[in-house]
């Protein structure tokens, strides 16, 4: 569907990638990892036709259709929820404009000048185009996804103007789900998702039956959802098949023999230039080490990748803290006349370490900042314990540097007192060394922004962290050596964060919030996190209807969602038409092994870098590729189909 051939990009001296190569089946299932600035994002919009690659050949298949999640937040105009989303595509747009205009022409008197049986023609060709983009289920197709998305009803037809960013991040999401595209890039779907959406999102990725690239910093979400990996790193694009955790481990083997191959490599040569600096002036052995000397000009020297510094850092001791870090008593919280929560008694004992769960809107943020004092309860107390030291981490903190500093000047504000020496330190274990320290927060990019927020919260010792959604914008790496100092944190930690793989190995406590009409109820759960995953999956089951793959694509359209809920039971299948069926199955099941070994076969001459200096015969075959790839999926949907209604029977 999507080949990658020699690709090089670089922008002034920088090398992102050079020679890169990636290919995209029909069903890949593929996670784009790499360190912040390794071309994770220009490689995207290489993909999406957005830039050129300055050596190369992208190959697409014909009439591929790509949905694309971007990080930002899009800029919407002022249609209702429900009206973005089914803004799926401009032709649509246009045909509906045109359905529009026949008909208010229909509802004129006689006399126009196109004759009667042109303009039915006209609309009878509009409303089969509508049909086969699906049009008369697309608004059911919406508000199930919108539903998933943790919309309520009454929300559809509000105006995108009252909702926040994160809630405009999931109408962007829904709408590109809706598109039901050949190929979904999805960059950092989860950023702005509760656990409830993030499953729905799980289930239904599980069901699209189109291709998918992801980036995300959520582990487990990508663990869940991907079979193969592509990392930019060292100016080169590897492919490694497996999850996530498969990646780690063979990419740990991969330097294992790269490095023995490169002592191999260091010993022969060194052999080779002792042997040719004793001998090369004696004449006996003259032509000896002549001839060494060009066995050593042909190697190919092996070169071992750049050592890359790391974010390393501890957390600073702080004072230990009373037994009772934090008390609430009776509090209430109230904004005009909405209650968050109410009457809610706490006490947070030091070394404990709670996660706070529940969806969107529950009043979880509200509670965080209750803890950290950023806001006052509207009744109750809140009373800090002895020598407790809060650290908070909102979760729009990178936000709320001043852009206008730089990243020093940023850092020295939040601790004026300390040596400017340390805080320079400090910004290292956050890679920010030399002159980069020098950059205006302005320019920073969501990753680097988190980084100097974390480093401002190092900067004055706590012995209480109050983090909300600290993972947002870090990647993989940074991920994972924070989640390393909080495992070794000494202090009480409370937090929020839907990132279960770094959720679940921090805490041992879990309070939940569920919101109500008359305040979110605050209810201590017994068991641990993995506890508390379980039973919303198995609540997820149980009130979700079950997701199937997109139908079967017709030909230059978009597949739809099959809506099961909606399908009407089958009636009594007679053991004939069973056996036909399954005929037909079996006969699909060696088509579709053909059709795989032809891809197999037409990817591996599209890799040779010869069969592009025959420009017509590499277009044949792209062509050929584009056509093997059409027949499979349709097969593969029949042979889906087929199995689906034979499983239960057989």
């Amino acid at each position: 569907m999507l080949h990658l051939h020699g690709i090089s990009k670089q922008y002034g001296s920088k090398v992102l990638f050079t020679g890169a190569e990636a290919h995209l089946g029909l069903r890949s299932r593929v996670a784009l990892v790499g360190p912040n600035g390794a071309g994770k994002s220009t490689l995207i919009k290489i993909i999406l036709g957005l830039e050129s690659p300055d050596e190369g050949v992208v190959s697409r298949a014909s009439h591929l259709a790509i949905g694309y999640l971007a990080q930002e937040v899009p800029k919407f105009s002022g249609r209702s929820v429900l009206e973005e989303v089914m803004r799926v595509s401009d032709r649509r747009e246009d045909l509906l404009q045109a359905k529009a205009e026949l008909e208010k022409e229909f509802s004129e008197p006689e006399g126009t000048q196109e004759p009667d049986e042109e303009r039915l023609a006209r609309y009878g060709r509009v409303l089969e185009e509508l049909e086969h983009l699906d049009e008369y289920r697309l608004e059911s197709r919406a508000k199930e996804i919108l539903s998933g998305m943790g919309f309520k009803d009454s929300d559809f037809s509000r105006p995108l103007t009252e909702f926040s960013g994160g809630w405009l991040m999931r109408v962007a999401l829904s709408r590109v789900l809706l598109m039901d595209p050949d190929l979904l890039l999805l960059d950092e779907p989860t950023n702005h998702l509760d656990l409830e959406s993030l499953l729905w999102l799980e289930q239904f990725l599980r069901a699209y039956r189109g291709a998918l690239l992801l980036v995300s910093h959520d582990t487990e979400f990508l663990n869940r959802m991907v079979t193969e990996v592509l990392e930019i790193d060292q100016r080169k694009i590897s492919s490694y098949r497996g999850n996530l955790d498969a990646w780690i481990t063979q990419k740990q083997e991969r330097m294992a023999v790269l490095r023995s191959q490169y002592d191999s490599q260091q010993s022969k040569i060194a052999e080779i230039e002792a042997f040719v600096e004793r001998f090369g002036a004696k004449a006996t052995k003259a032509r000896q080490a002549q001839s060494r000397l060009k066995q050593l000009e042909k190697m190919e020297l092996i070169e071992m990748p750049d050592e890359r510094s790391t974010v390393r850092f501890r957390f600073p001791p702080a004072p230990h803290s009373g037994k009772e870090v934090v008390t609430l008593k009776s509090a209430s919280v109230r904004f005009g006349e909405k209650t968050v929560f109410r009457d809610l008694d706490w006490v947070i004992r030091r070394g404990s370490r709670t996660a706070i769960v529940g969806v969107n809107g529950a009043g979880k943020t509200t509670l965080l900042r209750i803890l950290a004092g950023a806001i006052e309860p509207s009744s109750g107390e809140v009373k800090l314990g002895h020598m407790v030291k809060p650290g908070y981490y909102a979760q729009h903190q990178a936000e709320s540097l001043d852009m206008n500093k730089t990243i020093l000047e940023e850092l020295e504000a939040a601790a004026p007192e300390m040596p400017v020496a340390q805080v320079r330190a400090i910004a290292g274990a956050f890679l920010f060394t030399g002159d980069s320290v020098a950059k205006k927060c302005a320019v920073l990019s969501g990753g680097e922004k988190a980084r100097v927020a974390l480093a401002k919260l190092l900067l004055s010792p706590s012995n209480f962290l109050i983090l909300d959604e600290p993972t947002n914008h870090l990647d993989v790496e940074s991920r994972g050596v924070l989640l390393e100092a909080l495992q070794d944190f000494e202090g009480t930690l409370v937090l929020v964060s839907h990132d279960r793989g770094f959720v679940t190995p921090l805490v041992d406590n879990v309070l939940e919030i569920e919101p109500s009409p008359s305040g979110s109820r605050v209810t201590p759960l017994v068991g641990s996190y993995e506890d508390y995953l379980e039973r919303v999956e198995q609540r997820m089951r149980q009130t979700t209807p079950a997701l199937s793959a997109s139908a079967p694509k017709k030909a230059g359209a978009n597949a739809p969602v099959v809506d099961q809920a909606a399908t009407p039971k089958r009636p009594a299948i007679s053991n004939n038409q069973k056996t036909a069926w399954a005929r037909e199955r079996d006969r699909l099941e060696a088509e579709i092994t053909q059709h795989e070994q032809a891809q197999a076969r037409l990817a591996a001459i599209l890799a040779d870098p010869a069969t592009y200096d025959d420009k017509p015969k590499s277009l044949l075959l792209i062509e050929e590729q584009s056509k093997n790839e059409k027949a499979l999926f349709e097969k593969l949907a029949r042979w889906e189909e087929l199995c689906a209604i034979l499983e239960p029977t057989t």
